[in-house]
């Protein structure tokens, strides 16, 4: 680590966050935690001006809570500022255990994470990948697919609902979006979007009493809703079709995996390499075994991998 470099850390809250910057750490950072002012800035023009007015070199922040963290993150990566992620879980070990900081604190959280960056700063596997644009954009599409297949559920349930007594004939239709894009016949027709001779002539002969305007308002939403999920699948299709998916779409294929699936699944474990050791292939140790005294091998690139994808969240819309 070059000398006097100035670290920022950055515990980010929903309209603010509390700051610590350091140029060593502290001999006794718990002392320290009672003795320092920490700086709070809110989620505004000024507060974005101060911060930066710190001049930090790195800046140290914890991802959970993304939509908040983003803005910081973006604004201190655009001046400059390095920007490095510390886990959830590996901050509050590390808070706890090594630096006996207090619990639920915004400071003590900005001072731990200031603090980690000196005790670990030389080994990157300590942070969280910070992933290409590429990646990154993949997650925030499926996650928003996701979103939208969530609050269309709802909205649908109702509308069958009401059509168990006002159109009855149609009531559990399952009608979907077209390739190219056009919204599902059933919705499109009752907000009047597109036309059907068939639920033309079902409507004159339904025993149901009519069709009122919630139902055209909320079928009409679906559609919108749909047409968002469409752009999205597009945008969606066209980055998972650069050349350095390729491999990995292929083995996807094999198992049948869906393009909502893939990017999920992508946006969590591309690069391989990352998991690899630093002569770029697949890490193993021989050491013996504690009881039987044996050489045992241990695969560790394939033990990383295994870890962290269990703690992937993937959406369960996602799978459908």
């Amino acid at each position: 680590m070059q000398q006097n470099m100035r670290i920022l850390g950055l515990d980010v809250s929903k309209s603010s966050v509390s700051a610590c910057l350091l140029e060593s750490k502290p001999n006794d950072p718990r002392q320290f935690y009672y003795e320092c002012p920490f700086p709070s800035f809110s989620a505004n023009s000024e507060g974005i001006k101060s911060l930066l007015a710190l001049k930090p070199d790195v800046a140290i922040i914890e991802p959970t809570g993304v939509n908040y963290s983003r803005l910081w993150g973006t604004h201190l990566a655009r001046a400059g500022v390095e920007v490095r992620l510390v886990g959830h879980k590996e901050l509050r070990s590390y808070r706890e255990h090594q630096l006996s900081l207090p619990d639920k604190d915004d400071d003590a959280d900005a001072l731990a994470l200031a603090c980690y960056y000196f005790d670990y700063c030389t080994q990157p596997r300590r942070f969280v990948q910070v992933r290409d644009f590429t990646t990154t954009r993949i997650r925030e599409l499926v996650l928003r697919l996701a979103h939208l297949n969530r609050v269309q559920s709802p909205i649908i349930n109702r509308l069958r609902q009401d059509l168990a007594w006002q159109f009855p004939e149609i009531a559990h239709i399952k009608s979907r979006r077209s390739v190219d894009g056009d919204v599902p016949l059933l919705w499109g027709w009752l907000c009047g979007e597109r036309k059907s001779k068939r639920y033309d002539g079902l409507r004159d002969r339904s025993i149901g009493l009519g069709i009122t305007s919630t139902v055209r308002h909320h079928a009409r939403r679906l559609c919108d809703l749909q047409r968002e999920e469409h752009s999205i699948e597009v945008e969606l299709q066209e980055l998972l079709g650069e050349e350095k998916f390729t491999n990995y779409r292929q083995v996807f294929k094999s198992f049948g995996f869906g393009l909502r699936l893939e990017g999920i699944i992508l946006s969590q474990i591309y690069p391989l390499s990352a998991y690899f050791g630093a002569d770029g292939k697949p890490e193993v140790q021989i050491r013996k075994g504690r009881k039987s005294g044996k050489p045992t091998k241990r695969h560790l690139s394939l033990r990383r991998f295994h870890s962290f994808f269990r703690a992937c969240t993937v959406p369960r819309s996602v799978w459908g």
